[in-house]
């Protein structure tokens, strides 16, 4: 019987071991974590910014109940910039907006047209004058993951958003 248990302990060991192979590094995304931006997006990022597709305006944070914050940031952008280079730049900006509840970016096609809704933050601009410069809106809702961008072909006003995940 003793010989039976160390065979099976011995057994037991050396299944151990053949299976706690090293696993692959995964990127974990929560507030104690650094995300590291890969050199392309950062190119990407630049690229539309150095180009004037891209024109970030203002911020505002809105302090909620909890503690914690929602951001909405405005940006320009030339009115014929592309799905793609929005999304792109979303995917490259990403990281630096993990902090707070919810962050909203939203992209305005008409110089001096960016003004932040009198609503609060999570409820976005509703009206037909700010609706018709709206060419994207991203969402970022660092509590639960999610991260959607709504592209608009037109404008807000007078297009049906496409709506991506951007990761």
């Amino acid at each position: 019987m003793k010989k039976l248990i160390n065979l099976l302990t011995c057994t037991l060991i050396l299944v151990s071991f053949s299976c706690k192979k090293k696993q692959p590094t995964q990127e974990i995304s929560n507030a104690d974590s650094v995300k590291i931006i890969k050199p392309q997006q950062e190119k990407i990022t630049t690229n539309l910014m150095d180009k004037n597709l891209i024109k970030k305006i203002d911020s505002k944070q809105e302090i909620r109940n909890d503690g914690d914050y929602n951001q909405m940031t405005l940006f320009e952008v030339k009115e014929d910039i592309s799905l793609e280079q929005i999304r792109n730049y979303c995917s490259s900006v990403k990281p630096n907006y993990s902090n707070g509840y919810f962050q909203i970016l939203v992209f305005f096609k008409k110089p001096n047209s960016t003004r932040f809704s009198d609503n609060p933050v999570t409820a976005l601009h509703n009206d037909e004058k700010d609706s018709k410069n709206i060419k994207a809106v991203y969402t970022i809702n660092n509590i639960n993951g999610y991260s959607k961008l709504d592209y608009y072909e037109k404008n807000k006003w007078e297009s049906l958003a496409q709506t991506f995940d951007i990761y």
